[in-house]
This record gives C-alpha cells, structure tokens and sequence, in this order.
C-alpha cells in the first residue's frame, strides 16, 4: 500500500527550520504579549484624557480574563510564524506537496494579518461604546486564538500525519499561554 502523507517530525521538517520555528515562535510570542498589554492599557485612554491622569495609564491593573486572553492570543499568533518556517521547504518529493507546502507556508501570515486588521477594526468601533470582552464577550475572545491555532494545524495535517505532535503542542501551548498569562 502506498503511504500517501509522511509523518510529522523533525528529520522530516529539517532540524534548522524545527528548532528555529520554536525559537522564533517564542520570541514573538513575547513580542505580542507586551503588544497586547499595551494596547489593552490604551483602550481607555479616552477616559483618561477627560479625567486628565495620566497614572491611570501607568497603573492599570489587568484582569485575570484579560490576562489569560492576552496569553492565549499571543501564543495562537506566535505559532503562525512557527507555522510559516516549518512548512518553508522549497522543494519536496512530489509536484503536490510542494504545492500545498507552499500553500501551508503563506496561509498563516495571511490569516494572522487579516485578524489583526479585523481586530484594529473592532477595537476602533468598541472604543467608543460601553462594550467589553469580558462582559459581553466571555467565550468569543478565546474563539480568535484558537481558530489561528487549529487553522494552522489544519494546513499541517493537509501534508503531514501530525496527530500524536499536535496533542503534545496543545498541551505546551496552553501551558506557555498560562506563563504568559502570569497567574
């Protein structure tokens, strides 16, 4: 019987591209949580302008919603970049899987950037509305982070058998989004 996917692996991504794949996911994982603390201590700025004190900016005390959010976000969006250079093989051993690594390697970022833009969207119509994530949000703003993750792992199961790593990295993931989170 032919095997029609190979397995997940380092040997088979290219030990390089695995582990610089981790590392450049974590760093960007630290470069969006403070991304995203920040612009979470922006989003009242509007209050803060009209009371004029400024420490409020300064001394915001983040919940524990948000800052489970923000840790979970900011691994979900980390793992695109991850994504992008463990599927940046330039050649494989078929015409099809080169096409659809090619196709595995650019969908992130895309995904990635286009949630962005739909968020700074969003951002700019609850700015100036009393709607909040944690009120009125609760389990949608995990929605976003975990449709990135699995929408990532959904490209790198199209070329690979990749259930027994995709468990193992939920599980880091949700502990790294935990330590991110600080709680």
């Amino acid at each position: 019987m032919k095997k029609l996917k190979s397995d997940f692996s380092i040997k088979e991504i290219g030990t390089l591209r695995f582990y610089s794949g981790i590392i450049v996911g974590i760093g960007y994982c630290l470069i969006f949580n403070t991304l995203l603390r920040i612009t979470l201590r922006l989003c009242n700025i509007g209050d803060n302008i009209e009371a004029m004190n400024w420490l409020n900016i300064i001394n915001y005390e983040f919940s524990a919603y948000y800052l489970t959010l923000i840790g979970i976000a900011s691994v979900g969006f980390s793992f695109c970049f991850t994504t992008y250079l463990w599927m940046s093989k330039p050649f494989a051993t078929n015409r099809r899987k080169t096409l659809k690594l090619r196709m595995a390697q650019i969908n992130p970022i895309w995904i990635l950037f286009g949630t962005l833009l739909f968020l700074l969207r969003m951002f700019w119509f609850i700015a100036g509305v009393d709607l909040t994530i944690e009120k009125d949000f609760v389990y949608l703003g995990f929605m976003i982070p975990i449709f990135i993750y699995l929408y990532c792992w959904n490209l790198i199961s199209d070329i690979y058998k990749s259930k027994k790593p995709f468990l193992i990295t939920s599980l880091i993931i949700i502990i790294i989004g935990i330590i991110l989170s600080g709680i």
